[in-house]
């Protein structure tokens, strides 16, 4: 199963992410989380921490893989028990952009991931910032950079079992049926 997730910065689209996981690994289900940003800066340094903290007010214990690119090479190290949030695709994007020896093709090279991830487990959760409602105030890279993150977007949410868009800490459901 995948399950799409996006919002602005700070909508409360991780933490749903995460009510999901937890949700979906009542029994016997393993938690883990796949961070793909890194500590670049101060700022940086503390959401991480903030959401390391986080995820230990859960029941169950959470498993942290930091890995900012090419995610497919984690996949054999789970198993249909396992739960996945991978938080989130606008980093990894930026990483594989950006990168020294960047894919050719980034969507491409990232749903390649993500269907693999998805394979390997129970339930992927990939979360994304929504950044396309102020595309018009960019030009240059950002612009490019917003355009291939609304494609991986489109392609993500055409695979996805379900989609939700957080506004407010607010959850709607845009693709899918929740039970």
């Amino acid at each position: 199963m995948l399950i799409f997730i996006s919002g602005g910065v700070r909508s409360g689209k991780s933490s749903f992410a995460e009510r999901i996981a937890e949700e979906a690994a009542a029994g016997n289900g393993k938690l883990n989380y796949i961070a793909a940003g890194r500590a670049t800066d101060k700022e940086m340094e503390l959401r991480i921490a903030m959401h390391q903290l986080k995820r230990n007010d859960y029941q169950k214990s959470w498993e942290t893989f930091e890995k900012p690119r090419n995610l497919h090479e984690l996949a054999p190290h789970f198993s249909r028990d396992d739960i996945l949030v991978l938080d989130c695709l606008t980093t990894w994007l930026n990483n594989e952009m950006f990168a020294p020896d960047p894919p050719e093709d980034p969507v491409n090279h990232m749903m390649m991931g993500i269907r693999r991830l998805r394979q390997s487990c129970g339930m992927l959760i990939a979360v994304s910032n929504e950044l396309s409602y102020d595309a018009h105030l960019y030009e240059g890279a950002v612009l490019e950079y917003i355009k291939v993150l609304g494609r991986l977007h489109q392609a993500a949410v055409k695979e996805a079992d379900e989609a939700y868009m957080v506004e407010n800490g607010v959850p709607i459901l845009k693709k899918g049926e929740k039970e």
